[in-house]
């Protein structure tokens, strides 16, 4: 169905600005005008529940594990309110009440901290039991946030509200106060329609925008809105019944400043809208690595080493726990000259006189934090350090506005963590360390070790988290050590373990990387050290480097889709829509398993993939990233379909399927000026070894 023909079907439907999915009530004299509501209740992903385990962190009289997670628990949920201030003066949120009550009172701090943190909690507060008997029935609050703090003259404003159990009620009031003037919505207790992912290009002057579609699949969205604007004659809408999610392309007239938000809208007509906000920035395929190692006798030989051989192995990012030499080098006009040559940027505790940060650290593990707050019940302790991370946003967005903020979520209270701290930040993140848990089954319970022959961990988890955090980018951490206890240690990932993790995760949606981590000391001997099975996965994840950098200009626009396929036998395919113009095909070996003493690889003679590409995208050309390169890879068209015949398959192939007759010699270009230098010397360096046993 064509674009013209889209629009005008819709003609007749058009409603004007702003478009509300609950009824509003403005209150007279008000600064702030309600322009949209959304409700995402959890979803239990069940398939993935034979995964969960607490290991040490709930324990039953007997000294064994206990088990958190149950196919019926009851999840949670989040609304979103989204405001517009329409009045000549900046104004700030002051409270918002829900059922009732006051936010700012239900959610109260303790007066004693945990993890150098304030934990909050309707259960500290001083309402009536009345009080909190309600709000606790209605889905109990777990913490709320206003973003921006101050809302221009103009502009937009996002709150959030993190409920620890659905809404009881079909519709539930909620009010915003403003102190000059208040606004009201009705939130109903059903799923939005919502974005999945927002991302922008380099110059943050296209937007890539993907809508997962309402629950009649027969209809595409009918206006587009950015800032309140109709922006729809600018927006290439792409729509397919065969595929979940809608791709909206904007090309703008002028960029858009970095950091600043927006609020975006996808009207259906008469039904409800999605929508969010999003951040406006942009940046490569983020690459990154944990961890340093003193190898040197000066701070400047420290310094040398360590970041020539993240170079070498293609990180472009130095997360965290790295030396102090190492930031105050990054932060300054000599670190800034070298990331301007080599691309390696730092992440940061936080705003300073950092000249060119990647990231701001909020918070690492507040789940696992959250088991300490012995003041509450184990039940009512997850979620209690978020209200204080909101305040850290705060003091970080007030200090620096265009820096994104990352936040690192561990592996307590599963899954529903990962659901619970999800819209807190701008990148989300979580480290679901595979070997970790390999290491816990096979010294703590073999019979769990079905579970864990492939990684599935990694891609439950990124499922789960990438989900959540919509429409906003996922970040995973993946595993580079070798648990060093005795007894109970554990071998590294071998280099075909890893390729499967980063498959998996990419396939989840991931839209960056890291690892932890690279010290090799201690009880986690991170990948570099000298040791052969340390130095093998540390080639390997330079390997996977140079093919997921290649692969970033489409990766970091990207949503993940699902497509009509067919796959030979023992084929694991997911599918990734880049653009309108872009698929691109995950395909993993399935024939795989690892065990304690390493991973056995059995290789697929013949592997083809039939794809239906979406009916707006007209195939010119099809190629395959590797570490080494791009390469030609068989394929012809028959009627609707795209048939690809890869041949032989090791591990993993990472298929493009494209319409963008240049796309290819861009990605030639990248690999062979930024990474063909580095794939040669890891090819040919020392044997690659410890892929199998």
């Amino acid at each position: 169905m064509s674009i013209t023909f889209l629009r005008r079907f819709w003609k007749l439907n058009l409603v004007l600005w702003p478009i509300v999915c609950a009824a509003a009530v403005q209150l007279r004299g008000a600064q702030l005008q309600l322009v949209g509501t959304g409700y995402s209740p959890d979803i239990p992903f069940p398939q993935f529940m034979h995964l969960w385990s607490e290991n040490w962190a709930l324990q039953g009289e007997d000294g064994e594990p206990k088990t958190y997670a149950t196919r019926s628990m009851a999840l949670g949920a989040c609304i979103h309110v989204f405001v517009r201030n329409d009045s000549t003066n900046a104004a700030s949120i002051k409270d918002a009440r829900f059922a009732g009550v006051s936010l700012n009172e239900a959610i109260a701090f303790s007066d004693r901290k945990a993890a150098r943190r304030y934990p909050a909690s309707v259960h500290f507060s001083k309402l009536t039991k009345a009080e909190i008997d309600r709000v606790i029935a209605a889905g109990e609050p777990i913490w709320w946030k206003v973003d921006p703090a101050i809302i221009p003259a103009a502009g937009f404003g996002e709150i959030v509200v993190r409920l620890r159990r659905p809404l009881t009620n079909a519709m539930t009031t909620f009010e915003v106060v403003a102190g000059q003037g208040d606004c009201r919505a009705e939130i109903a207790g059903k799923a939005s329609p919502r974005f999945e992912s927002i991302s922008f290009s380099p110059a943050l002057d296209t937007v890539y925008a993907y809508v997962g579609r309402p629950e009649n699949p027969q209809r595409a969205p009918a206006k587009i809105f950015l800032d309140g604007h109709d922006v729809t004659s600018e927006t290439e809408v792409c729509y397919d019944a065969k595929v979940d999610v809608c791709p909206l392309v904007v090309r703008l007239a002028r960029p858009l400043a970095k950091g600043s938000l927006h609020f975006f809208q996808a009207s259906f007509g008469d039904g409800p809208s999605a929508n969010a906000t999003a951040r406006a920035w942009s940046e490569d395929f983020v690459y990154g690595m944990w961890g340093y190692v003193n190898h040197g006798d000066t701070p400047e030989a420290r310094v040398d080493y360590f970041l020539n051989d993240l170079k070498r192995h293609n990180i472009n990012t130095v997360m965290h726990s790295y030396g102090g030499e190492v930031g105050n080098y990054l932060a300054g006009q000599s670190g800034l000259e070298h990331s301007r040559l080599t691309g390696i940027r730092a992440m940061r505790p936080g705003p300073g006189k950092d000249l060119n940060p990647v990231y701001y650290f909020l918070m690492d593990e507040p789940d696992a934090h959250d088991f300490a707050v012995n003041q509450l019940p184990l039940a009512q302790r997850l979620g209690t350090l978020g209200q204080d991370i909101v305040r850290t946003s705060r003091e970080f967005r007030k200090a620096d506005p265009a820096t994104p903020q990352l936040l690192n979520v561990d592996n307590t209270y599963k899954p529903e963590n990962w659901l619970t701290y999800a819209q807190l930040s701008d990148v989300y993140c979580a480290d679901p360390y595979f070997q970790e848990q390999q290491r816990i089954v096979w010294n703590e319970r073999p019979a769990w070790a079905a579970s864990f022959v492939k990684p599935l961990y990694v891609l439950g988890v990124a499922t789960i988290c990438n989900w959540a955090c919509a429409p906003r980018p996922l970040h995973i951490i993946l595993n580079s050590v070798r648990h060093g206890s005795v007894p109970g240690g554990f071998r590294y990932a071998t280099p075909g373990e890893k390729t499967v993790e980063l498959f998996y995760a990419l396939g989840a949606g991931t839209k960056s990387f890291s690892y932890w981590w690279y010290t090799p000391y201690g009880e986690f001997i991170g990948c570099g050290a000298p040791e052969k099975e340390a130095v093998a996965l540390w080639r390997e994840i330079g390997l996977l480097g140079a093919q997921v950098r290649t692969a970033g200009p489409i990766l970091t626009r990207s949503c993940r889709a699902a497509l009509p396929l067919k796959a030979s036998a023992k084929l694991w395919t997911r599918t990734l829509l880049a653009g309108s113009d872009t698929v691109v095909l995950l395909a993993v070996n399935d024939n795989i398993a690892s065990d304690r003493l390493g991973t056995v690889v059995v290789p697929l003679p013949q592997s083809v993939v039939t794809i239906t590409p979406p009916g707006w995208l007209k195939v010119v050309s099809a190629f395959e990233i590797t570490p080494e390169g791009l390469r030609d890879v068989s394929w012809k068209a028959s009627g609707s379909e795209i048939i690809l015949d890869l041949g032989s398959t090791r591990v993993a192939r990472m298929i493009v399927v494209t319409a963008d007759e240049s796309l290819r010699g861009r990605l030639e270009k990248l690999h062979h000026d930024q990474f063909a230098g580095n794939v040669a010397a890891l090819v040919h360096g020392p044997e690659r070894s410890a892929t199998g046993r």
